[in-house]
């Protein structure tokens, strides 16, 4: 058996690897004005980063059976540091873009190779129980980074998010250099592309993963599409960079909320039901962001309390249709995980490309609607699994 890693490592790794994510949200409007480009444009640095972190996670877990986990998660760290440090030089917004995609690139290795460290180190019902705990203590991280990121901005500026992008990549791999030991002892001799290529392809053809995948995936995408195109929308109630970063923090909290209830719930209601309330829910959450707009009102809050609601019905969904879609692949869990991973990136790209191109930067009801349509097919696809019955156990 490998030596098992301590829980606190592998939280600041987790933390660490997810930060790039939620902490340049409140320094959107920032960086616009400094390079003097269009709100949309700021777009391209969430796409770039998604797109990178969606990619590069199926290539990574292949990489760590093969050489160890070891090796690949300190290249992965590596590159993250490099790409905050290039971020936090960069004097053209295209460098910053390329900044942001090495991030990505850097960050995947994080998303993938963690969970088979904990795998490797506590097994199949004690890793199980870590890695509940892990997520837990994690909800904490988007929290920190939106109110942390807008106060740099504020104290520093945009260029010091960059930097605690760097930090969050050198940190993690300097200790883990010192105190990560190796959990896969018995690497791989050989990996083989037509396995892989097989097991996808047989994915693709399980209805009751793709109904899972395909909720999860919309709400995620609406996470990561709020992400890009609300922070404009406070800064046009006349919110400074400092608030923005409170106001986000109410998604997260409703989503800690949301998770603990399902925790007590989906013993009685089950995977399908619990998604497909919460999609129902996310529909009337993401619509009440209409409010300023009917009421004729701009105040934060009627932005921030629907946000609370989304995060609360993402709780329902996330980890239930995640589960559920892990579960449906039987044996290819594994590969199941990479590919669902790899999709809600994807979403969170659509959507941020969506609301670009109907205007959504400029016109914020414009935006709600890409929202809205995604919460929607969320609702639809969970209730699409409800109807199949019980998630195959095979492929």
């Amino acid at each position: 058996m490998p030596q098992k890693v301590a829980i606190w490592l592998l939280v600041l790794n987790m933390g660490c690897g997810t930060v790039g994510t939620t902490i340049i949200s409140p320094a959107l409007s920032s960086i616009t004005e400094h390079f003097s480009v269009e709100e949309s444009d700021s777009q391209s640095l969430l796409s770039a980063y998604f797109i990178s972190l969606a990619v590069f996670q199926l290539f990574y877990g292949v990489l760590s059976d093969r050489y160890g986990r070891r090796r690949p998660l300190f290249f992965g760290l590596a590159i993250l540091a490099l790409g905050g440090l290039i971020a936090a030089l960069a004097e053209l917004f295209e460098t910053l873009i390329l900044a942001r995609i090495l991030q990505g690139f850097g960050a995947a290795s994080v998303y993938s190779i963690i969970r088979a460290i904990i795998y490797d180190s506590y097994g199949r019902l004690e890793g199980a129980s870590a890695l509940a705990l892990i997520t837990g203590i994690m909800l904490v991280v988007p929290i920190c980074s939106f109110a942390l990121g807008g106060l740099i901005t504020d104290l520093v500026s945009w260029r010091g998010v960059m930097l605690g992008i760097f930090l969050a990549g050198l940190v993690p791999l300097v200790l883990n250099m010192i105190l990560l030991p190796e959990t896969k002892l018995q690497p791989l001799k050989r990996v083989e592309l037509r396995n892989f290529t097989r097991d996808y392809l047989a994915l693709m053809t399980n209805r009751s993963f793709l109904a899972f995948m395909l909720a999860s995936a919309c709400c995620v995408g609406i996470w990561f599409t709020m992400i890009g195109f609300i922070p404009f929308e406070y800064q046009r109630m006349g919110v400074n960079t400092a608030e923005v970063g409170f106001w986000f923090m109410f998604s997260p909290i409703g989503f800690a909320l949301g998770n603990f209830l399902t925790k007590h719930l989906v013993h009685q209601l089950g995977l399908e039901r619990m998604a497909q309330l919460g999609g129902v829910l996310s529909v009337f959450a993401i619509s009440a962001l209409l409010l300023p707009s009917l009421l004729s009102v701009s105040h934060p809050i009627l932005i921030g309390i629907p946000s609370f609601f989304f995060g609360f019905s993402a709780g329902f969904i996330m980890a239930t249709t995640t589960m559920g879609a892990i579960s449906s692949a039987g044996e290819l869990g594994g590969s199941a995980s990479g590919i669902v991973g790899a999709t809600q990136m994807g979403f969170g790209v659509l959507g941020g490309a969506m609301v670009v191109g109907v205007g959504g930067y400029e016109q914020f009801e414009k935006g709600v609607t890409v929202l809205i349509s995604l919460a929607l097919l969320s609702t639809l696809f969970s209730t699409f699994a409800k109807h199949l019955g019980k998630p195959s156990r095979a492929v």
